[in-house]
C-alpha cells in the first residue's frame, strides 16, 4: 500500500518472559529469527539437526548480540526428516520448560532429487509431516501456555509462493504413496509441501477454534526469494546451475530482510489486533489472498493430511 511504513525489526516488541523455538535456527532465516528474538528478551531454543553447527551458531549469536544482553539461546536436535526425532524432541523441550509462546517452524528442505528418508516418506514431503509431529507433539503445552494470563500464541509455519505449484499435481494426501509421488517432479513434490504447511496452519486453526481457544494465532509465512542454503538443493537436482549462483544472490533478498515476515507473524501485536488467524503472509509483512487449493474451503486435504500424518506416527514414532 503507497504510504504505510514497512514493518522492520526494531518494530519487534519486549518479550521478556517469553519462550520460543526455532527449527532449523543454524542458518538463515532460522538464524535471523533466534537472534531477534533472543535480542528483544526472548528464551529461545534452536532445533536443528547438527549439534556442533547449531552450538557455533549459538556462539555466534551471542557474540554479536554482546555479553550485556545475556541472551538464552539453548539446543535441542531435531531432524525434520525423522517423525520420531521430532516427537523426542517435543518431548526434550517439555522436560525443560512450562510454556511455549512463540513456534517457528522454519526448517525447510528445497528442490532436491527424488528420495525416501529414514520413515519412508519423501524428503520434501518431510516439510509437512516433519512439523506436524514436532508441532503435534507440543500441543499440550501450547494450549496450557494460552491457558494463562494475558498470554498470546504464535504458531508460524514457513510456506512458499511454490504451494502454487500442487495446482499441477492433483494432492492426495490419503496414503503416503499420494505424498510421495515421484511423477509429479521435482518442483511438484516441493509444491506438495509447501501447500502442507498451509493446509496444517489452517487445520490448527480451526481445531483451536472448535475447542474455544481464542488467543493461539497460527500463520504461514513465505518469506520470499532469499538467499539462503536451501538453494543447495537446486544444486543438486541441477549441478549445471552452479555459474549461476552469483546471479541468484543479486536477485535475492538478504536473510536479515528474508525473516522479516515471520518475525512479524512471530511478534508483532497486529497479528492480535487484527485478528490474523490461518492467514498467509508475504513479503513484507502483508497478508495475502490464498489460492483456491490452499483455501481448501470443504476442509477435505487438510483433514486428509492430518490423518495420514497421525498414522505415519502411529507407525513410525
Amino acid at each position: 500500500m503507497v504510504g504505510k511504513k514497512e514493518w522492520k525489526v526494531t518494530d519487534i516488541p519486549d518479550l521478556s518472559g517469553r519462550v520460543a523455538i526455532v527449527t532449523g535456527g543454524n542458518t538463515g532465516l532460522g538464524y535471523i529469527t533466534v537472534r531477534e528474538l533472543a535480542r528483544n528478551g526472548a528464551r529461545v531454543y534452536m532445533l536443528s539437526r547438527t549439534e556442533s553447527r547449531a552450538l557455533a551458531a549459538i556462539e555466534k549469536i551471542k557474540t554479536e548480540l554482546g555479553s550485556e544482553l545475556n541472551p538464552e539461546i539453548e539446543y535441542i536436535n531435531f531432524n525434520l526428516s525423522s517423525l520420531k526425532s521430532a516427537k523426542k524432541s517435543a518431548e526434550e523441550y517439555m522436560q525443560r520448560e512450562q510454556r511455549l509462546d512463540i513456534l517457528v517452524n522454519n526448517a525447510g528442505i528445497m528442490a532436491t532429487p527424488y528420495e525416501l528418508g529414514p520413515d519412508g516418506i519423501e524428503m520434501q514431503a518431510c516439510n509437512g509431516t516433519g512439523h506436524f509431529a514436532l508441532t503435534v507433539s507440543l500441543l499440550s503445552i501450547l494450549k496450557d501456555t494460552a491457558a494463562m494470563p494475558g498470554s498470546h500464541v504464535r504458531i508460524v509455519n514457513i510456506t512458499s509462493g511454490g504451494y502454487m505449484f500442487a495446482n499441477f499435481t492433483k494432492p492426495d494426501f490419503t496414503s503416503l504413496e499420494g505424498l510421495n509421488q515421484k511423477t509429479f517432479g521435482t518442483w511438484g513434490r516441493y509444491g506438495l509441501s509447501k501447500l502442507t504447511n498451509i493446509l496444517l496452519t489452517n487445520e490448527l486453526q480451526k481445531r483451536f477454534a472448535a475447542a474455544g481457544i481464542t488467543n493461539i494465532y497460527c500463520l504461514a509465512v513465505h518469506p520470499g526469494a532469499v538467499n539462503t542454503e536451501l538453494s543447495r538443493g537446486l544444486l543438486e537436482s541441477w549441478p549445471f546451475l552452479a555459474p549461476l549462483r552469483r546471479i541468484g544472490r543479486m536477485m535475492t533478498m538478504n536473510p536479515d530482510r528474508g525473516a522479516l515476515t515471520q518475525l512479524y507473524a512471530a511478534t508483532s501485536p497486529e497479528v492480535e489486533e487484527k485478528d490474523l488467524k490461518a492467514t498467509l503472509l508475504f513479503p513484507i509483512a502483508q497478508v495475502e489472498g490464498k489460492a483456491s487449493i490452499a483455501k481448501d474451503k470443504d476442509g477435505k486435504l487438510g483433514r486428509d493430511f492430518w490423518r495420514l500424518c497421525e498414522e505415519l506416527m502411529r507407525q513410525k514414532a
